[in-house]
């Protein structure tokens, strides 16, 4: 089955149809005894009220018990592929808001200009226009307005909008950095990050247990350069 299912019904009718080809094909082929659903598992980046594995998965059992005893076949050991819903919540893409412009009618009060880029960290705001559940890490409890997010590439692609909507944070204050979180990143995005308008893959931090260390350096434009050849004598 293909990603984010969105219903434990929509995933419970696919179960049905796939041991239905899994029977078919043990009258061919009796020593068959592994039925895998692939993925298809889905995750509310948005944090609306979603289904959760172990109840999920006590309903697959279930179903497969008695559809398998139904048809009078052995019951089939079980592969699911849940690694998005596994991974996404490990990591949280940090950027700092360097720019804003203010927009006069539209869902959105301002652009607000990140130090970063969608296209290069993000894929999927563009790929297939993914909403993330989006907080501020600083003033937070601050009076929030209506965003859009913009990178800082070239390109009229690299925004995220919320899908057409708006993302709530808080206004801009002068001498002070504001910060911002987009939550369950963790599948995908950084695997197929880029360097779109040559722009750096940012900093990676690990944290476990209580304590964060460096695992990969935000690169500088002396390394981006040298992996297309460049080098400090080139112009």
């Amino acid at each position: 089955m293909g990603s984010q299912i969105k219903t434990r019904k929509s995933i419970l009718e696919g179960i049905k149809h796939g041991l239905g080809v899994y029977k078919e094909l043990q009258k061919t082929h009796p020593f068959l005894d592994t039925l895998d659903i692939g993925g298809g598992f889905g995750l509310s980046h948005e944090k609306k009220e979603s289904y959760t594995a172990k109840v999920v998965s006590s309903k697959i059992i279930k179903l497969l018990k008695n559809l398998s005893d139904k048809a009078g076949i052995k019951h089939p050991n079980l592969i699911v592929e849940w690694g998005w819903y596994i991974v996404d919540p490990a990591q949280i893409t940090i950027y700092k808001i360097i720019s804003k412009k203010v927009i006069p009618k539209a869902n959105a009060k301002f652009w607000y200009i990140i130090d970063g880029s969608f296209i290069n960290d993000l894929k999927d705001t563009w790929a297939i226009h993914q909403k993330w559940h989006t907080i501020p890490l600083n003033n937070m409890f601050s009076s929030l307005k209506p965003v859009w997010l913009a990178g800082s590439s070239c390109d009229s692609d690299d925004k995220y909008t919320a899908g057409g909507n708006y993302v709530l944070l808080p206004k801009l204050r002068e001498n002070e950095d504001q910060l911002i979180a987009l939550l369950d990143t963790g599948a995908y995005q950084d695997g197929l990050a880029s360097h779109h308008c040559l722009l750096s893959v940012p900093m990676k931090i690990v944290v476990k247990d209580g304590a964060a260390k460096i695992a990969r350096k935000r690169e500088t434009a002396e390394s981006i350069g040298k992996l297309f050849g460049w080098t400090n004598g080139d112009h």
